[in-house]
């Protein structure tokens, strides 16, 4: 059975310390938010979970993090804890949970660099599939989702470009697909 969401709109005093530091030392440029309807859309993602977060950060550029990752590093915020998260597109609630959210689909939803000889790309967490291969489409290439046949776990996990799932290995050479 699936948790209800609590209707309880009240934060932690870590919690609050932790966002007015944040937002007084000014050195933080996204967005801070421990409203109720955005806590509430950061407690689903694309599975049947929902978990209701203390709060959310949506870093304005990479520095951001840097910023978050210091202050919770300090004696008086080492009990915070943070959860990243990406395009929330997970099937599993792995972006779902009760902390901080580190939410990058807003603003660090960037593709950094392209290599076509190589095959490689380098984006920023916040792109999703979609975003990706529509900016690769007019490179002719894409990015492959991965997916496996029945007959091999999901649990499967890349290693030096290559996916090993129980005793097999699927090599995965380029990292990115021509069309070509």
């Amino acid at each position: 059975m699936i948790p209800k969401l609590t209707p309880d709109r009240s934060l932690d005093d870590l919690t609050l310390a932790f966002l007015k530091t944040l937002e007084l030392e000014g050195k933080f440029s996204g967005e801070i938010h421990a409203d109720f309807p955005t806590r509430l859309i950061h407690a689903t993602d694309n599975s049947v979970y929902q978990v209701m977060p203390r709060a959310v950060l949506q870093p304005r550029q990479r520095d951001d993090i840097n910023v978050i990752m210091t202050q919770a590093g300090r004696p008086e915020f080492r009990r915070v804890k943070l959860t990243p998260r990406g395009g929330g597109t997970g099937t599993n609630g792995q972006s779902l949970n009760n902390t901080i959210i580190v939410d990058t689909s807003k603003y660090l939803n960037n593709i950094i660099e392209f290599d076509a000889q190589t095959g490689l790309v380098r984006v920023e967490p916040g792109v999703v599939l979609e975003q990706l291969n529509t900016w690769l489409k007019p490179h002719g290439f894409f990015f492959p989702p991965m997916c496996q046949p029945p007959t091999v776990p999901r649990w499967a996990v890349w290693s030096d470009r290559t996916v090993r799932a129980k005793d097999r290995a699927f090599t995965a050479k380029p990292a990115i697909t021509s069309k070509k």
